[in-house]
């Protein structure tokens, strides 16, 4: 395993674990609570520093790609923060919300799976092996898994918003 990394590296991956670890158990567990909120500003603010701090690694010594991808995580990071100050204004910001912090940890995932390519001996010998489809190959995957969880989590909420709705209609007449 290759951990050189310089300190800057090390706030970065501490970074990423925090977020991998908040963000799951903020999608894990129920929406709305203290601890969800909690949680969810926990990960925010890991997201920040990770993000802010990728783009300051430079190991092809240009920006590039990923750097992209780190300025994009970042504005998702705003919209999903902004939209959940705004959920009880109109049901939209709950979508925006959903698909902004599931869309982040998506991107979280992502740079993961270049990570584990990349810095486990293992895995870097098997893609010279193999070739680099296995990366697209797992990377399709996650896609998939997100487009799911995308589509699944505002799927629901529509359906919830929809009998909320309902009740309230025929509890009034």
């Amino acid at each position: 395993m290759n951990l050189d990394l310089v300190p800057l590296g090390w706030v970065h991956s501490l970074a990423c674990l925090i977020a991998l670890g908040t963000g799951a158990f903020v999608f894990a567990t129920a929406k709305g609570t203290h601890r969800h909120r909690q949680l969810g500003q926990i990960f925010v603010v890991s997201q920040i520093i990770l993000n802010l701090t990728a783009l300051g690694i430079y190991q092809l010594g240009t920006f590039f790609f990923p750097h992209v991808l780190a300025i994009i995580t970042l504005v998702l990071i705003a919209a999903g923060w902004g939209s959940a100050r705004l959920i009880r204004r109109h049901v939209v910001w709950k979508h925006v919300h959903l698909s902004s912090m599931i869309l982040s940890y998506y991107l979280l995932i992502g740079g993961g799976v270049n990570e584990v390519f990349l810095r486990i001996d293992a895995m870097r010998d098997l893609v010279s092996r193999e070739g680099g489809q296995l990366i697209n190959m797992t990377h399709g995957v996650v896609m998939l898994v997100f487009l799911i969880l995308l589509l699944g989590w505002n799927a629901t909420e529509i359906v919830r918003t929809l009998l909320r709705r309902r009740r309230s209609t025929l509890s009034a007449a």
